[in-house]
């Protein structure tokens, strides 16, 4: 079994941890945190400590999040942020991810989780780095702090109001997760593989969970197999196919089914 801490930075009403229209920074941590053990539930061995409060309505002391991670004997530590600058608006971006300095371990990690997140969000990447936070000094296992972008960045604020965005860069964490704890993906609980074959001349595909971000268009007859089963997209249903794209689950368009 791997146990994996995770945790949104901050909570929703920490002063100061604001966009400059508001915006609080816990609600955008806890999108990609919520998506990420939402996906890693679709490994198995996967055991999960949340460190923040899933709420958002405390602010979990770091103390009490390492303590946390540290008596569940975690195997690594993900804390989830994003950034700012001036707090005001401007052009800085980016995706950073940082471990604890000396940390041969915690750099491993960083490089095994960092590239997956600056792809997802699709911003510049501003590298591994390392830093003397607490939640990286005071954990007992590799650890971890990601910065996916800035708050107060008229490029980075784009992605971030971009729930399909936050929702793949979840499943971009938990599946690098996946990868460097080497789990496997379940087998639906025996309920057979799905598929979903199109059902009508030509039908678009989505790079994420957003009716606007279009891929390539497929055809009638083509079957793809289901990675994702049915979920909510802004008064519509998606299903994700193992192409990693997203596609729709409207049944006058696509057929359904397991073998």
């Amino acid at each position: 079994m791997a146990i994996i801490a995770i945790g949104a930075g901050h909570g929703i009403n920490t002063p100061g941890k604001r966009t400059p229209a508001g915006e609080r920074e816990w609600s955008f941590n806890n999108k990609i945190v919520s998506a990420a053990i939402n996906y890693l539930g679709g490994y198995e061995n996967a055991s999960i400590v949340r460190l923040d409060d899933p709420t958002g309505n405390t602010d979990v002391p770091l103390t009490t999040r390492t303590n946390k991670a540290n008596n569940a004997n975690a195997d690594i530590l993900v804390s989830y942020h994003h950034n700012a600058n001036t707090g005001q608006w401007g052009t800085w971006t980016g995706t950073e991810t940082y471990h604890y300095p000396g940390s041969s371990s915690g750099n491993t990690l960083a490089r095994a989780i960092h590239p997956s997140i600056v792809t997802a969000m699709g911003l510049r990447d501003r590298g591994v780095k390392s830093a003397n936070f607490h939640m990286l000094r005071e954990s007992n296992m590799p650890s971890i702090l990601i910065e996916g972008g800035f708050m107060d960045s008229t490029i980075d604020i784009v992605k971030m109001r971009n729930n399909g965005v936050m929702d793949n860069t979840g499943k971009a964490l938990a599946d690098s997760i996946a990868s460097y704890l080497g789990l496997v993906k379940k087998d639906g609980g025996g309920t057979g593989q799905g598929y979903v074959e199109i059902v009508t001349d030509s039908l678009w595909t989505y790079n994420t969970a957003n009716w606007n971000d279009r891929a390539v268009v497929v055809n009638r007859g083509e079957v793809f197999t289901v990675i994702r089963d049915r979920f909510p997209v802004d008064g519509g249903y998606m299903y994700q196919i193992k192409s990693g794209l997203y596609i729709t689950a409207n049944p006058n368009y696509v057929r359904y089914y397991t073998r």
